[in-house]
């Protein structure tokens, strides 16, 4: 019986073939995703009747949706970083191996970080759209250098936020539940309260996980707390954010803008999209050529090395078997 690979997430081995060949060259049978889309969670359990690993992207990855893949399902490979919405301690509870690959997206966010706040602070997106329609708009916007940029979330992503600021001779505010002192006093970053961060800064940058904690943390009222005319960048987790009251405060005038590229649902199609002081991507914050092709061949790595006995690097890995079982299943089938 042959091993069976199950991609659920898009785009893979598009760009680069190299990340399928590995799989196929430990004797793994692939089979892409059939919907060349991110899966609901009903299209992932529906293709894991006969797969051994599955290679999965963002996609909500509950115990219930992946008890369709027992007995057979051994690992789950996480293409990129994040573990929102992927029920790991059931995995374990269950024997499923589960590694990630959370170093290789960090910097092609971390650039379209500052893409999307130049491109919407200086309107680049409206001169681009005027000029099509065969109007010169020699719009205007603010220079970034000398102003406050504020960081919420300093991990391995909000770091590298935080040197490029500095780098455009931007001040940087941050905050974390675990501060890192010694780093900050090094690139000279600031930690301060949220409230603070937010009434100082002229432009917000979010850098958080998807968890309970926080779930629509940046609300109507953090909103408020916010400088008038200041922006707010969102290329981490959607449901970070309070999109009904974003939109109150961007169409109020409170804000001057904002740039998301990750939405509570996606794909988005709420009224955000009607305002002209937001820009909008499609979650394409890992999608340099560079950082997709090492989270793709990052993760068929993984799914190899697990296949063969062979160690997972640690930053790479989630839980293995032999390891200490995390907490009881949140999502027990």
């Amino acid at each position: 019986m042959s091993l069976i690979a199950q991609i659920t997430t898009y785009p893979f081995g598009v760009h680069s073939p190299d990340p399928l060949d590995i799989l196929a060259q430990a004797g793994i049978e692939v089979r892409l995703s059939p919907h060349g889309r991110k899966h609901t969670t009903e299209e992932t359990a529906a293709l894991l009747g006969d797969v051994d690993i599955l290679i999965a992207g963002t996609e909500p990855l509950p115990g219930s949706a992946l008890s369709a893949g027992l007995p057979r399902l051994k690992q789950v490979a996480r293409v990129g970083v994040g573990l929102d919405h992927f029920d790991v301690a059931w995995c374990a509870h269950n024997g499923i191996a589960v590694t990630y690959t959370p170093d290789a997206p960090a910097r092609s966010v971390v650039e379209e970080v500052f893409a999307l706040l130049i491109g919407i602070s200086r309107r680049l997106i409206e001169a681009h759209e005027g000029l099509r329609r065969g109007e010169w708009l020699r719009l205007t916007g603010p220079l970034w250098q000398g102003r406050t940029l504020g960081i919420i979330g300093c991990g391995r992503i909000g770091k590298q936020v935080a040197v490029l600021a500095r780098a455009y001779g931007m001040r940087v505010l941050a905050t974390d539940i675990v501060p890192d002192f010694h780093w900050a006093r090094t690139q000279g970053v600031e930690y301060v309260e949220l409230e603070e961060l937010l009434a100082r800064s002229h432009a917000v940058s979010l850098h958080v996980p998807s968890t309970p904690a926080t779930l629509r943390m940046i609300n109507a009222e953090r909103l408020a707390c916010m400088r008038p005319g200041s922006y707010l960048i969102n290329t981490c987790r959607g449901d970070v954010v309070d999109e009904t009251a974003l939109h109150s405060a961007l169409a109020g005038g409170h804000l001057a803008g904002a740039a998301l590229d990750v939405y509570e649902h996606e794909p988005y199609t709420g009224p955000l999209r009607d305002l002209p002081n937001i820009f909008l991507c499609c979650h394409q914050g890992s999608c340099s050529f560079e950082g997709r092709y090492a989270m793709e061949v990052g993760a068929a790595e993984n799914a190899v090395a697990v296949l063969q006995g062979r160690p997972v690097a640690p930053e790479r890995t989630v839980w293995l078997p032999g390891m200490p079982l995390p907490t009881a299943p949140t999502d027990a089938p």
